[in-house]
């Protein structure tokens, strides 16, 4: 048993398929399947279903991932304790942004940060919802920008900046409305950005119980549908405050649909350490948000 399988193990549960994990680890796809294939006979187990399109954990695989995310995520904090010890700069900083973030903003604040830090990369991942914190969770990522998280770790929070989440509509789609109500709404669909979430539970927020609902995974292709028409739906200020300006989409206001305020943290994980461009990066974040 290799790290290497381990982590062959991990990127095929994680893209879902052989051919996306060996594109994740930059390999082929039958290096991907030999590496699984030895494995499986060292030790006369059999850790995925083929008989699928996509390939499934067997029973004994869900029980060996486990033992295997556990002893990868010791290693990888074993990594980022040596990289500390030796004091030297950290090669690349990795940070998940939950998609209801001001991104113009959060992007300028991180490229004035690493402007300064020219040596170490930026890698940037966009997750919807619980997704960006189960990034956090699972060693992916360094830093989530991210409303406060609802399931239970070790974080470390520091408030970042605030939002605020608008229901719009199409001003087309109510030329002929004197007045948008829930019963209008309900006849429409609800356009929803689905949670990201691999493995933690997945959540749902401003969904007007009893509407017709479209679910879709990009946050710029909600705003597309609600620009065109096909729905309505929650978007935070800063992607539609132009769309608002020249009119083409229009504040939504019920007894039911509210705007939303919402704050967004800066979030590490307590238990791991930090190098010090990490560090640097925290100590910016003041009790005054950015913006």
């Amino acid at each position: 048993m290799t790290l290497e399988q381990l982590l062959t193990i991990e990127a095929i549960v994680k893209e879902g398929s052989f051919k996306a994990a060996a594109d994740y680890l930059h390999k082929s796809q039958p290096s991907i399947s030999m590496a699984i294939k030895k494995l499986e006979e060292e030790y006369q187990i059999v850790l995925f279903s083929r008989d699928e399109y996509r390939p499934s954990l067997t029973a004994d695989g869900k029980v060996f991932y486990q033992k295997a995310r556990l002893l990868l995520r010791e290693f990888r904090e074993l990594e980022a304790l040596a990289m500390q010890m030796s004091k030297g700069v950290e090669p690349e900083i990795r940070v998940s942004i939950d998609a209801v973030s001001p991104v113009s903003l959060v992007l300028k604040f991180l490229k004035n940060f690493f402007t300064k830090h020219p040596s170490t990369k930026l890698v940037l991942q966009f997750e919807i919802l619980s997704g960006t914190v189960e990034r956090l969770i699972d060693g992916d990522v360094d830093i989530a920008i991210t409303p406060k998280p609802l399931v239970e770790h070790t974080f470390d929070m520091r408030l970042m900046t605030k939002t605020k989440m608008i229901s719009v509509i199409s001003t087309q789609l109510i030329k002929n409305e004197k007045k948008i109500t829930d019963a209008f709404l309900r006849n429409h669909n609800q356009i929803i950005l689905a949670d990201s979430a691999r493995r933690i539970s997945k959540v749902t927020t401003g969904v007007l119980e009893g509407s017709k609902s479209l679910t879709v995974s990009d946050i710029g292709f909600k705003k597309e549908l609600i620009v065109q028409g096909l729905g309505w739906g929650g978007l935070p200020y800063d992607l539609i405050k132009a769309e608002l300006t020249s009119k083409k989409l229009s504040p939504i206001k019920t007894p039911l649909i509210k705007d939303r305020d919402i704050e967004i943290y800066m979030v590490r994980d307590a238990s791991k350490p930090m190098g010090p461009v990490l560090k640097e990066l925290w100590g910016s974040i003041e009790e005054d948000v950015i913006g």
